[in-house]
C-alpha cells in the first residue's frame, strides 16, 4: 500500500490517494530514495493531491535523498498552485538542500534559464515570470516581508507593460 501511494502521487490518481490514505495509509512513507508522496504530487504539480496528502498528515518539510523537500521540488518545477499550498501548510521557505539551495535559488535559477532562453514566446515568458512572482509574494507573505512584497507587486505591474522578450528580461 506505500509504494501504491507513491505510484499513484506520482500518476495524478486523486481517487486511489484518497482511498489508501482513508485506508489508513502512512503519508509519511518513502521509497530508497528518501521521496514521499508529497515529493512526487509537488513535482507534478497536483494540487488537489498535494492538499490530501497534507490534510491527512504529510510532512512538508520531509527530505529526500538529496536534501529536496516537497517544497524545493514544487519551485523548481515552478508549479505556483502547489507551493502556495505547502506554503500554507507549513513548508519552510529557508529549508536547505544537500547543494545548500533553498526553493527561492532553485525558482531564481529556473528564472535565469528563461531570461536566457530565445525559444519562448513573449507571452510564454511574461507568463512563468508572472508565476515566479506570485510564488515570491508568497514567499516574502510567510516570512513577513510586506515591503519587498510590495516591489514585487510594482514589479509585477512593469512587467504587464512589456511587449517585447528583451523588455520583459530588463524588467
Amino acid at each position: 500500500a506505500l509504494k501504491r501511494l507513491r505510484e499513484a502521487a506520482n500518476s495524478n490518481d486523486l481517487d486511489t490517494v484518497q482511498q489508501l490514505l482513508e485506508d489508513g495509509t502512512d503519508p509519511c512513507a518513502a521509497d530508497d530514495k528518501g521521496r514521499t508522496a508529497l515529493h512526487f504530487a509537488s513535482c507534478n504539480g497536483n494540487d488537489h493531491i498535494v492538499q490530501l496528502l497534507l490534510d491527512h498528515g504529510a510532512d512538508p518539510n520531509q527530505r529526500d535523498g538529496l536534501g529536496n523537500t516537497p517544497l524545493h521540488l514544487a519551485a523548481c518545477t515552478n508549479h505556483v498552485p502547489v507551493i502556495t499550498t505547502l506554503l500554507r501548510g507549513g513548508a519552510r521557505v529557508d529549508a536547505l538542500d544537500r547543494a545548500g539551495r533553498t526553493p527561492l535559488h532553485l525558482a531564481k535559477s529556473k528564472l535565469n534559464i528563461l531570461q536566457e532562453g530565445l525559444s519562448h514566446s513573449l507571452e510564454a515568458v511574461r507568463l512563468e515570470v508572472k508565476q515566479i512572482i506570485q510564488m515570491l509574494r508568497e514567499y516574502l507573505e510567510r516570512l513577513g516581508r510586506h515591503e519587498q512584497k510590495e516591489q514585487l507587486d510594482d514589479l509585477c505591474s512593469r512587467l504587464q507593460m512589456t511587449s517585447t522578450k528583451e523588455q520583459v528580461g530588463s524588467v
